[in-house]
């Protein structure tokens, strides 16, 4: 009898232990499924969330293309949300800023894009120095700043166009000399600069050297001209085909790029003589002399 029921309480133990693994195993699967369903939760939500993202921002690159500018600025604004360490955003959002004279929220944005990327962010040094040195009314202008950024620029890209800009705000410092310096080795850098030899016939225009000054503006205009197929380019959203385009953002990266950018239409002018070279110096030195009285 008591054999039997030693048999039996084993026999209950055994079947205990059974019910005990199936059970742990059917817990086990269940948490496992938990966590897959969980992680495809994840993937999905971030798959849903990128996707959100670059539909806002594709959005965006087509309003700033477009000249919406306050409608790009808040759908920046939304792709910054979802990624605020975004660098195209932050640069795009601040240009746009900055285009719609916005400056202190565009030095912002360009701090901010500084701050993700400090030895990697030329454009983000690069714009600030524009705003600094811009002409237009309501730009913080500070000289000395620009200078101390675009030199910041130079260190962090020596491709980045600053040369040039060194040579734009020596200009406007009344520093012929060193302005003249820095926009030939603008110009020996890139070779396809219209804003170079434009300010360097400027200089010699100033100088009473006509010939001289014609020769440079000559080449300016002659750089104007497309020599190679219109190819995508960054800049410009999906629109990048079009010449004008690239010519206009190629200006904005230039403190005289309103001056020298219009010069373009001389391409195919019959008319186009010496003359119209000394109207377009002069309406540049009108411009000079509002930053220095005494220039002649």
């Amino acid at each position: 009898m008591k054999m039997k029921s030693s048999i039996l309480s084993s026999f209950w133990i055994a079947v205990a232990f059974l019910l005990l693994a199936f059970m742990s195993i059917a817990v086990f699967k269940m948490s496992q499924s938990n966590k897959e369903a969980q992680m495809e939760q994840k993937s999905a939500n971030q798959a849903e969330g990128n996707r959100r993202f670059w539909d806002t921002y594709k959005q965006a690159s087509r309003k700033r293309a477009a000249g919406e500018l306050n409608e790009a600025v808040a759908l920046y604004q939304q792709t910054l949300e979802l990624r605020p360490n975004h660098e195209d955003s932050l640069y795009y959002q601040g240009n746009c800023f900055m285009e719609l004279g916005r400056y202190n929220e565009a030095l912002d944005n360009y701090q901010g894009l500084i701050h993700v990327n400090p030895q990697g962010s030329s454009r983000g040094y690069m714009q600030m120095g524009l705003i600094y040195a811009s002409l237009e009314p309501g730009a913080p202008m500070d000289l000395k700043a620009a200078e101390q950024v675009f030199e910041k620029t130079l260190s962090v890209d020596p491709d980045s166009g600053a040369q040039l800009a060194l040579g734009e705000v020596a200009l406007l410092q009344n520093d012929w000399e060193k302005a003249r310096q820095k926009l030939q080795s603008a110009n020996a850098d890139n070779p396809m600069s219209m804003a170079a030899p434009y300010l360097l016939g400027y200089l010699s225009f100033q100088k009473g050297d006509r010939q001289e000054a014609w020769k440079w503006f000559q080449l300016a205009i002659q750089r104007g001209e497309l020599k190679k197929p219109a190819l995508k380019w960054t800049e410009e959203g999906d629109v990048k085909a079009d010449p004008a385009l690239r010519w206009r953002a190629l200006a904005r990266q230039s403190i005289f790029g309103d001056y020298w950018l219009p010069i373009r239409k001389y391409l195919k002018d019959p008319n186009f003589s010496i003359a119209v070279m000394d109207d377009e110096y002069k309406r540049l030195a009108n411009v000079l002399e509002r930053y220095h009285p005494t220039l002649q």
